[in-house]
């Protein structure tokens, strides 16, 4: 049986994605909480006779991706497909943030996830079989949220999917990486970043995000937006000027509130 590693799993999408794939795949689950994904280890086990491991890990800096990043390289227990997800943000701008959690947030949303991209890229391509997810967002595209390094750290993900997707390294391989950008998605990382789930027309389904993310991936696709309303916007975004942000972008910095913890 093929084994998917996820990271941020222990909610969200990346718990989506392990439910999802718990019936075609042993797992390693990856976040900092490892009574939850312990939980869900066990919860999956019971259901569908897979193998989970749970590697608890703190994605910020190098020495807490260190362990992660072996698990990608095994030779002896390969990883057959990496959903990069783990990932964080703040309802407030970066003006009214500091300086530390700005970098944080690059650190968690941008590095961890090129660095384990990188690593898993290496050791797939020296066997000529494997798969990449890196999960970025619509915010990648153009600037939709301003005053944030969130845009900046997702739009770091989507041009490193890209560049190594369109790479002769790879298009002549059997390895393949697709970015995923999410719109708004009603799990609870938006609770986290005090950012409020509703019922309206902007808010995707995590089960259908998933599913068709999935279906993206085995169409060899490098971009995956999934649901018509997001594929309709994107094109919309990258279109018009970047300085019509200004018009249509979410301005952070207007937010009445401070951060109280990251959504990661």
């Amino acid at each position: 049986m093929a084994t998917a590693l996820i990271t941020g799993a222990s909610s969200g999408i990346g718990e989506e994605f392990a439910r999802r794939l718990a019936p075609t795949h042993n797992l390693v689950l990856v976040a900092r909480d490892s009574v939850k994904l312990a939980q869900l280890a066990r919860e999956l086990t019971a259901q569908h006779g897979c193998t989970v491991q749970v590697l608890a890990a703190d994605l910020s800096t190098a020495a807490g991706r260190e362990p992660v990043a072996a698990r990608l390289a095994s030779t002896s227990s390969p990883v057959d497909l990496l959903v990069n997800n783990a990932g964080m943000g703040y309802s407030t701008g970066a003006t009214q943030n500091t300086v530390e959690q700005e970098m944080y947030m690059l650190e968690v949303n941008a590095t961890a996830k090129i660095h384990l991209s990188l690593v898993a890229l290496h050791a797939m391509l020296a066997r000529d079989s494997g798969e990449i997810v890196n999960v970025t967002s619509v915010c990648g595209i153009a600037p939709a949220w301003v005053d944030s390094l969130y845009g900046t750290s997702t739009a770091a993900v989507l041009r490193h999917t890209e560049e190594m997707a369109y790479s002769k390294a790879l298009r002549r391989s059997k390895v393949r990486i697709m970015a995923l950008c999410p719109g708004d998605v009603l799990t609870d990382f938006n609770n986290r970043a005090g950012i409020p789930n509703t019922t309206d027309w902007g808010w995707v389904d995590v089960g259908v995000l998933v599913r068709e993310a999935l279906k993206d991936l085995r169409k060899g696709k490098v971009v995956s937006i999934p649901t018509a309303r997001y594929k309709f916007l994107s094109t919309l975004m990258k279109l018009a000027p970047n300085s019509l942000s200004r018009i249509y972008a979410f301005d952070l910095g207007q937010q009445k509130h401070k951060p109280e913890q990251p959504a990661v």
